[in-house]
């Protein structure tokens, strides 16, 4: 069974249904016996090929013989897609078992021995089968990754080039090598520059298999280790970095994969200007959700409680009338703490500054034909907090003549609208009561 969970973890498969599946792929691609002097391009090298799938009698045969390395590239080259399936399960299962074993390529490199162009070229072959285009991406990109030196830029731009625009590849075999190639701080920056790879790393959604969502998020956490990076992603609207953590950490219930983002936010916790980020997306929420599932690692629950205790310091030194302000000339509202019920028992009075200016943006926002689904919703629920919270707050709210445009909004039909509806309901309700409560003292 350990065997089996070994295997779980190294093919990426996505829960023990598929262990089965792994288990036979792993087994029949090894079960393969090759005999190298029957293929035309193993001929004359033959005698420096692995022939057993044992991994640890193949690091004693490629230790220190370099020859070897160079027969494994040249085998490559080979027609027949057995041998080669065999030969690239081999180096993969070698290289994660054994990390030192990148020396050899390292020493294949400075005596001039080609790595890159025998994958390269593999990886162009018509008609190449998944498995052998997903392990050959792997083996080149962690290459690279581990021995950058051997590599120029123009090799690991044509590289990801070819990647993007691989047939052959799967998506996870393309993000597992961008993930690899985005290791190595040498190449990091050039590699996240090339076109698409943010949005081969950013597509990945909520609901995508937990192997798609490791990869995204460990892509997330080596990029969060340049901080030109990391700002660049704190900027762009097109990524929303935090939400897509925000979004994993709230559906997703595989262990490695929390871990990972809870890793990711120890990072970016570093990054004063994502602090605030992490805040107004609600990150805080769904940590301490977390407490509360089922959890095979103890350590995972003080890792949670951990990175919990540190948002909610965040949380306490961000939690300002001027945050919300600055939300507010965005135009832009997204829920988030500065809309909690403990913001607004802490900040209601404040909201008396420059003459109710903050109430009165809310009103135009709500009025405004550009506002988005999202800001009509918050700004709903803002003004709900506001007449039921301040001494003043029905009055302010009934001149300007806000309520009809709260009802229109509660009525509406659009299937879009459907937390629009809800927090209009609830808006108009504190209304309403807080105007019963009048009559009742009038009585």
């Amino acid at each position: 069974m350990a065997e089996a969970a070994r295997l779980i973890e190294k093919y990426n498969v996505d829960g023990a249904s598929d262990l089965s599946k792994a288990a036979e792929i792993h087994q029949t691609i090894l079960s393969f016996k090759p005999d190298w002097r029957s293929f035309e391009a193993t001929k004359g090298c033959s005698q420096d090929l692995p022939v057993s799938a044992d991994v640890s009698a193949f690091k004693g045969k490629i230790q220190g013989n370099t020859s070897v390395v160079q027969a494994c590239m040249k085998a490559l080259s080979t027609k027949e897609e057995k041998p080669v399936q065999w030969l690239l399960t081999l180096l993969y299962d070698m290289l994660r078992e054994d990390s030192s074993c990148y020396n050899m390529f390292e020493e294949a490199a400075k005596k001039q021995i080609q790595v890159y162009k025998p994958l390269m070229d593999l990886l162009q072959k018509p008609a190449l089968d998944t498995y052998s285009a997903d392990k050959a991406a792997w083996l080149l990109s962690a290459i690279i990754s581990h021995v950058p030196l051997a590599f120029s830029d123009a090799e690991v731009k044509n590289f990801v080039s070819m990647l993007l625009g691989a047939n052959s590849n799967s998506d996870l075999g393309v993000l597992e090598a961008i993930t690899n190639l985005l290791k190595s701080g040498s190449f990091r920056g050039l590699v996240w520059s090339q076109p698409g790879v943010g949005e081969r790393i950013f597509r990945v959604s909520k609901n995508s298999p937990s192997p798609y969502l490791y990869k995204c998020v460990f892509a997330i956490w080596t990029l969060s280790f340049d901080l030109e990076i990391t700002q660049a992603l704190k900027e762009s609207k097109e990524y929303q970095v935090v939400q897509k953590i925000r979004e994993i950490l709230t559906y997703c219930r595989v262990e490695k994969v929390i871990r990972l983002c809870l890793t990711v936010l120890t990072n970016f916790l570093g990054v004063k200007s994502l602090c605030e980020d992490i805040v107004e997306a609600g990150i805080l929420e769904a940590v301490q959700s977390l407490e509360y599932e089922k959890w095979r690692d103890a350590e995972l629950y003080d890792d949670i409680k951990n990175m919990a205790t540190q948002i909610s310091l965040e949380v306490n030194e961000m939690s300002n009338f001027e945050r919300y302000e600055r939300e507010l000339q965005s135009s832009r509202l997204q829920w988030g703490f500065i809309h909690s019920s403990k913001f607004w028992a802490e900040n209601v009075m404040k909201f008396e500054s420059n003459d109710f200016r903050a109430l009165k943006t809310l009103a135009l926002l709500l009025n405004d034909p550009k506002s988005d689904t999202t800001t009509l919703a918050v700004a709903c629920h803002d003004i709900g907090e506001f007449v039921a919270l301040h001494p003043l707050g029905k009055q302010k709210v009934a001149k300007l003549q806000v309520k009809e445009k709260v009802m229109e909004l509660m009525g509406s039909t659009d299937p879009d609208f459907r937390d629009v509806r809800r927090e209009a309901l609830l808006c108009c309700q504190k209304i309403m009561l807080n105007k019963w409560q009048e009559i009742e003292t009038a009585k």
